[in-house]
This record gives C-alpha cells, sequence and structure tokens, in this order.
C-alpha cells in the first residue's frame, strides 16, 4: 500500500516523459531527458546516501535553469520553481528536527515528482498547440 503512489509516479512519469519525447520541441525534450537522467540516479543513489539525493536535486535544479535562461518559455519559469521547491524541501529537517518524514516525502514527491510531469507535461501540449497554430496560419 505504501508503494502504490511510486508505482503510479513510475507509469506517469514513463508516459510523460515519453509523451515529451516524441511530441515535445527541443525544449521538452530536454526537459524530459533531465528529468529521466536525475530520475535513475535518484534510484541509483537513495540507498546509500541521503546527500546524493540533494546533489541530484540540486543539478537538475541547475539543469532547469538553464533550460529556463536558453528556452526562454513559462513552463521551464515553473518547471524550475517546482524543482527549486523540491530542494529546498530537503534542508526541513535541518529547520525543524521534530517533523513528519511521511509530510516531507509527499511534499518532495508533490515538488520533485508531480509537479515537475504536470509542467513537461503542460509545455508538451503548448508546444503541440504553437505548431497547430502555425500550420493554420500557414494555411490561410
Amino acid at each position: 500500500m505504501y508503494y502504490t503512489w511510486a508505482y503510479v509516479g513510475l507509469v506517469v512519469s514513463i508516459l510523460v516523459s515519453a509523451y515529451a519525447l516524441v511530441r515535445g520541441g527541443p525544449a521538452e525534450r530536454y526537459g524530459a531527458v533531465m528529468f529521466l537522467i536525475a530520475w535513475l540516479a535518484t534510484t541509483l543513489v537513495q540507498k546509500r546516501t541521503f546527500d546524493g539525493i540533494v546533489v541530484v536535486d540540486t543539478l537538475l535544479l541547475i539543469g532547469f535553469v538553464i533550460l529556463c535562461l536558453s528556452a526562454r518559455k513559462v513552463w521551464t519559469v515553473l518547471i524550475a520553481a517546482c524543482q527549486l521547491n523540491a530542494v529546498i524541501s530537503h534542508f526541513v529537517p535541518l529547520l525543524a528536527p521534530k517533523f513528519n518524514y511521511v509530510s516531507y516525502i509527499t511534499v518532495i514527491a508533490f515538488w520533485g515528482g508531480y509537479g515537475l510531469l504536470a509542467c513537461l507535461a503542460v509545455g508538451t501540449y503548448s508546444h503541440q498547440r504553437e505548431l497547430r497554430l502555425k500550420r493554420a496560419v500557414a494555411e490561410v
């Protein structure tokens, strides 16, 4: 039962990343590749050390900020903001030693997982919409 959200997240991650890789533009593809690499790296380091997850998330944040500055699309700003929230959430144990780990994990999964995937999906849909509008204008 506790792993249900992880399995749902896995399926959603694969579906959204595949959607972005197939239907997205360069920014969406870069975002999907960065997300997948960070997801795999997190899976590899989470059993070894907690600090490794913070490093992976921080590197992903830097990647999304660079993507945001180069792509200049609204969804890239939102995905960088979601990742920033996830990185900041890693420091909650330092500020509040007596906190609920379930809440902590939920916040990390929300911002660093589902939030990123929502931004990536919306960005890919926006790219497809932009292409449809350009085709419609070209036909007129």
